[in-house]
């Protein structure tokens, strides 16, 4: 281990520049997460696999602008540096934990390497040398250690934005090349058409971040440092803001459950009145709040309208004043994918116009600046947008489409939307997680083993066993049974839900996209399984007629605990349907058919 020193020229909250000087350590042994590794790293957890065309390193820029990009599953062997993500760091804790949860997660290809400790990596900065080339160099030997590392068995793409960074190390190694980011997505992803797509958008509106005005429309927010102290002194108060569904435009409020100052005043939330007040804050944002003088306190609309309040009539629509505040900083931000539609053409500057004001689907957010050349062809279709900044000197936000999902109106246009607007994120199983389905077929059907029946209890012969679901349905994750215990006099009734851990480990992509969805989401024509549907229709179902694993419950007064009972020793005997269930105490009484042995 090497001890040297690293400066660090950093801003304070007050603009001041502060020179910082801190102990830096140097290991020759840092993880490589490759498994083509030919030194014996202690790579613990993921590796990148070896049977790839090449690894790509992003550069800082490339990561800070496109992190969305590099966020694609198909995007494969992406190693971050750890220059890049300190610098991701500086620009948001938000950012920051995104491309933390992108590393940690198995189901994305990518690492992420600590060049900054590497001996043979890292690179101090020199005399004369400006933070970004500083960074740029960095990245790039660690592109260099990795060819090297490797022993030359993986060629590795560096990506950048800057066409002087390509020209100027380019022909440097010749098993390290240097291209821009663009034709890198054109090159080696041609088929990836959305990825090549959000590119274009975003770097449009990256240009005309650019060039926008510089007059202020709103007041700046206040530093953290500033924000902190007032909370913990109760001057400002934090919480959630929830934006008004009828009066969107004029009414926002923080509720009493999420306010932290205890003010015996604010027991009916905080009433935020306008846009101006709102200062830049979004529907769901953590916001800081100064409260208004007393004389400036207003009411709440009471009206049902959704236009504007008559003068005359505005104190008969009101209710009575009640604590009124301003947004003075932003916490942390709660902005996600929004579902926008285009305005009208008369809405617009002109027909070639390329900076649009589009609506969004949620009346709670506030129209989004986008620039685009396709309005006209967009005109009546729904669009997927993202905000990239809202700045003081902009009345609304800036932000690039992400996709388009369709015309209007059509049926899967309007259930995507639904999806989205709800946070609901339902991708196809990727072939990594069917791969850890076991293999079923009409030919060759999945049989239960033999061990795990003996360590089991079998209830094929003893119980009646039913479901009661809908009909048709083919998710029946719970069943109940019914027996006549010994003497005859007391009936034992059970409670079943399907063993999902048994084809399913913990830890396994399979259990971490069931995770992220966490259930089953039912549309009135369709649902999106929580689980690959050779589980969640099949194997992992209890359907009646075949062999199946479960939990059972019989409930008895000494005992809360859950059994597991056999794989092949279940049997669902009856799937009643809920609309003949009525009918259910008959078939009892009858005590025929198949519930005789059973009496």
């Amino acid at each position: 281990m090497i001890k040297t020193e690293k400066i660090l020229h950093l801003k304070s909250y007050r603009g001041r520049r502060v020179r910082v000087v801190r102990e830096h350590y140097l290991r020759e042994r840092v993880p490589c997460f490759s498994s083509l590794c030919q030194a014996a790293c202690a790579n613990d957890g993921k590796v990148l696999p070896g049977d790839l065309t090449h690894y790509v390193v992003p550069g800082v820029e490339v990561v800070v602008n496109f992190l969305e990009i590099l966020e694609f599953r198909e995007l494969q062997g992406v190693i971050f540096t750890q220059t890049a993500c300190q610098a991701l760091q500086s620009k948001g804790r938000r950012c920051y934990s995104r491309l933390r949860n992108l590393v940690k997660d198995p189901r994305h290809d990518c690492v992420l390497f600590a060049n900054e400790f590497q001996q043979h990596s890292y690179r101090p900065r020199e005399k004369g040398e400006s933070h970004e080339q500083w960074q740029t160099r960095c990245v790039y030997e660690a592109a260099v250690w990795y060819y090297n590392h490797l022993a030359g068995m993986m060629s590795i793409v560096m990506v950048t934005e800057d066409e002087d960074v390509v020209s100027r190390f380019s022909n440097l190694n010749s098993g390290v090349f240097v291209v821009t980011f663009k034709d890198y997505l054109q090159n080696f992803w041609p088929d990836l058409q959305a990825a090549q797509e959000l590119y274009g958008s975003i770097s449009q509106a990256l240009q005309e971040k650019e060039s926008e005005d510089t007059q202020k429309e709103f007041s700046e927010h206040l530093p953290t440092e500033v924000l902190a102290a007032g909370i913990k002194s109760g001057r400002y108060i934090q919480g959630i803001l929830n934006v008004s569904k009828h009066r969107a435009q004029n009414e926002a409020f923080v509720a009493n459950d999420d306010i932290s100052n205890k003010n015996s005043d604010l027991t009916g939330g905080v009433l935020v009145y306008g846009v101006r007040n709102r200062n830049r804050a979004v529907h769901g944002d953590s916001v800081v709040l100064e409260l208004l003088p007393r004389s400036e306190w207003r009411g709440k609309v009471t009206a049902l309208t959704e236009g504007p309040v008559d003068e005359r009539t505005g104190g008969d629509s009101e209710s009575k004043p009640m604590p009124t505040g301003r947004v003075v900083g932003v916490l942390q931000r709660n902005w996600r994918d929004y579902v926008v539609t285009f305005p009208p053409r008369e809405g617009t500057q002109s027909r070639n116009s390329q900076r649009i004001l589009v609506i969004p689907w949620d009346r709670r957010i506030p129209k989004i600046r986008i620039s685009t050349q396709q309005a006209d062809v967009l005109q009546d279709h729904r669009v997927v947008v993202r905000i990239d900044s809202w700045e003081s000197t902009s009345l609304y936000p800036n932000g690039h489409s992400v996709r388009v999902l369709g015309r209007a109106g059509e049926l899967e246009t309007e259930v995507q939307t639904i999806l989205i607007e709800n946070c609901i994120y339902v991708p196809p199983f990727s072939e990594a997680q069917l791969r850890e389905m076991p293999s079923t077929s009409a030919k060759k059907p999945w049989t239960v083993d033999p061990v795990q029946v003996s360590k089991r209890r079998d209830l094929r012969e003893t119980h009646l066993v039913f479901s009661i679901d809908p009909h048709g349905c083919e998710d029946v994750d719970d069943t109940l049974s019914v027996r006549r215990l010994p003497g005859g006099s007391l009936l034992e009734l059970g409670v079943h839900i399907a063993d999902v851990t048994h084809f399913v480990s913990e830890g396994s992509l399979t259990d971490l996209e069931a995770r992220s969805r966490a259930t089953t989401y039912y549309l009135a024509d369709r649902r999106y399984d929580m689980l690959p549907a050779v589980l969640s229709a099949d194997l992992c179902s209890l359907l009646g007629g075949v062999d199946r694993s479960q939990m059972s419950k019989h409930p008895e007064p000494s005992t809360t605990k859950w059994t597991r009972t056999a794989g092949s020793g279940f049997r669902t005997t009856l799937a009643l349907n809920l609309i003949l269930l009525p009918l259910w105490d008959r078939f009892l009484l009858t005590k025929s058919g198949l519930s005789r042995r059973f009496w």
